[in-house]
């Protein structure tokens, strides 16, 4: 590395970068720690102890995740340049000259949104390594090149093609761009998802009535019996939840059969539900999900399989024969997965790391003051008037609001994100009121209350919060939602909604948005977690003091106590094998102190 150093000054970067540049290279003393002369300049070394792409946990030497992005950014481009790594393929003429054109014409006040040359430029440099001009790029040529993208690459490449519509809109403005774009707009790729079947219930289609009458026959019989509908209004064990269940796994059976052409105008419920329609329909779904990359031991698949065999089993007239395959049907080791009944590998081996981890265990208890601290921290520099770039600010946002997430899942309740994601802060039915405890915060208790309609399991939330949620819950009120509302970083104000976590429209924050958030902002302080993993921890602390209380722990997450010992069973395990082995030291201890008795002792 001091070989790095020396000939920084001649690999062309700019001076005021080149001080960036040099300072990462210097801190590699602290990183490795051994001097410059003792540290190869090796790329491969490089890649292969510090990694590259998503930062999950930083190293210890460095305090934020983004503190070491930087470091090993840096330090990767200078070791890339002297290695004479390939750079990036150079567009050609056409391509160059319009990206040029892009930069000089966006920003404030311009023809073209600020950044407008990133999102653009995902697009512009795909057909110029093909050696493609832009005006030549036609639909297919789209879509067999989204088809190699991992999801995120497909989203980038989806809002270049919409940055190249606006150009192709816009550029009666910038004639410098006369016949280098397309003549008209670009469509956006297929959807890799499979397309919805015209025998949906929400198609309307007359070919699939029979089905649906047969559906609806059954619900009417599940939930009110052979006596037919009750006193309307009257209450029934068979919900509604459960009835969209049921209805999804018909639709889900309908798309796949659908597609493979076995269904018949006018077929009814017991023509669909065959052993050999469903066998065809779950080598379908595999297949198509093996083709977009996804993982197909998932225990939607025998959720799905589960529902339709109880119907025609118990509902429809079908022959003994029939009836003996399809409940073997559902036992077969591709339907009944590994996942199915259990808390995924993932999940699993995570909340065990967490067991074993009391740093880990430690750091949580303090996780959204710690987050709340690092947030402080950057909004009091932009309120100092000091220099903060916008994707500093924005993450100092997300890191608040993460703080709030994790509040109220660690003192309050362990609710699922659906419901923390839709809580209302204020209006009629607001399952967290704030607006009296804004105007007096240290008077006022706070109470999470959710009706049990909009619960997974249809159980009632209704939980005063502890103290310590009141002070992060004003500070996020006060510092956090105003400046995603009025100041956005990147100019996208949210919108001031009844919901607690606003989003740009009325409804609440965007789903991946929301999660996004609480886990970039968890690594941000170096605590790896997912939203759902909130609720193991909750469990995982009750049932490390009292191995017994499965009831409160059920209580706590709105689980029934089955559900829990199926899932944390491993705790017993792990403590029983704890136990056995604390027996197996005190032996060892006695037989230390035990000497074995000899005749001359009794003379």
């Amino acid at each position: 590395m001091t070989d790095a150093e020396l000939q920084l000054a001649s690999l062309g970067y700019a001076q005021s970068f080149e001080k960036n540049l040099r300072a990462s290279i210097r801190k590699c003393v602290m990183v490795y720690g051994a001097g410059l002369d003792h540290i190869p300049a090796d790329l491969d070394a490089f890649d292969r102890k510090w990694g590259r792409g998503r930062v999950r946990v930083p190293p210890v030497q460095f305090k934020t995740a983004q503190a070491f992005k930087t470091w090993r950014k840096n330090v990767r481009m200078v070791l890339t340049r002297l290695s004479g790594f390939p750079q990036q393929t150079s567009l050609i003429a056409s391509c160059a000259k319009v990206l040029a054109v892009v930069r000089d014409n966006q920003g404030s006040g311009q023809v073209l949104g600020a950044n407008s040359d990133l999102t653009i430029g995902v697009v512009i440099r795909a057909p110029s390594r093909a050696n493609l001009n832009l005006a030549d790029i036609t639909p297919k040529w789209i879509n067999l090149t989204a088809l190699h993208l991992s999801n995120g690459q497909r989203k980038s490449f989806r809002r270049g093609l919409l940055g190249i519509n606006r150009l192709i809109a816009r550029q009666s403005e910038l004639p410098e761009l006369a016949g280098m774009l397309p003549e008209n707009s670009l469509p956006l790729p297929v959807d890799l998802r499979p397309i919805k079947s015209s025998w949906h219930r929400s198609a309307a289609n007359s070919a699939a009535d029979a089905i649906w009458s047969d559906f609806d026959r059954i619900i009417r019989l599940k939930q009110f019996g052979e006596d037919g509908p009750q006193i309307a209004g009257s209450p029934s064990a068979f919900k509604q939840t459960s009835v969209d269940s049921y209805e999804n796994s018909v639709n889900w059976l309908l798309s796949q059969l659908t597609a493979q052409d076995r269904l018949d105008e006018g077929a009814d419920l017991t023509e669909a539900i065959t052993h050999s329609n469903l066998v065809v329909a779950v080598n379908y779904w595999i297949g198509a999900r093996k083709a977009r990359g996804l993982n197909t031991e998932s225990s939607s698949l025998y959720s799905h399989i589960s529902r339709l065999v109880h119907l025609a089993v118990n509902y429809l007239e079908i022959a003994p024969k029939e009836v003996k395959r399809l409940v073997e049907l559902r036992r077969k080791p591709v339907i009944r997965t590994s996942s199915v009944g259990k808390m995924s590998a993932k999940r699993e081996r995570w909340i065990r790391n967490f067991d074993r981890d009391l740093a880990k265990q430690e750091k949580a208890h303090f996780l959204p003051e710690l987050l709340m601290k690092r947030s402080k921290v950057i909004l009091a520099r932009a309120d100092g008037n000091l220099k903060v770039r916008p994707s500093d600010l924005m993450m100092a946002l997300r890191v608040g609001v993460a703080a709030l997430q994790v509040a109220i899942l660690f003192r309050a309740s362990p609710v699922r994100s659906s419901n923390l994601r839709t809580l209302r802060m204020r209006g009629a039915g607001a399952e967290l009121a704030t607006e009296k405890f804004m105007q007096e915060p240290r008077l006022r208790s706070l109470r999470l209350w959710i009706p049990g309609s909009q619960v997974k399991n249809l159980t009632e939330i209704d939980e005063i919060a502890d103290d310590d949620l009141a002070p992060l819950l004003h500070w996020y009120l006060a510092e956090i939602r105003p400046r995603l509302i009025a100041s956005h970083p990147f100019g996208k104000n949210y919108r001031d909604s009844d919901y607690l976590f606003p989003s740009t429209t009325e409804g609440p924050m965007e789903r991946s948005n929301f999660s996004s958030m609480f886990r970039d902002a968890c690594r941000e302080v170096g605590f790896d977690m997912e939203m759902h993993q909130a609720r193991h921890v909750c469990a995982y602390w009750i049932l490390s003091i009292d191995p017994n209380a499965w009831g409160e722990a059920a209580a706590l997450l709105g689980d029934d106590e089955m559900t829990v010992r199926r899932y944390y069973g491993w705790l017993n395990e792990r403590q029983a094998s704890q136990a056995a082995r604390d027996k197996l030291r005190s032996k060892r201890a006695f037989s230390g102190q035990h000497r074995q008795g000899d005749y001359t002792d009794v003379i």
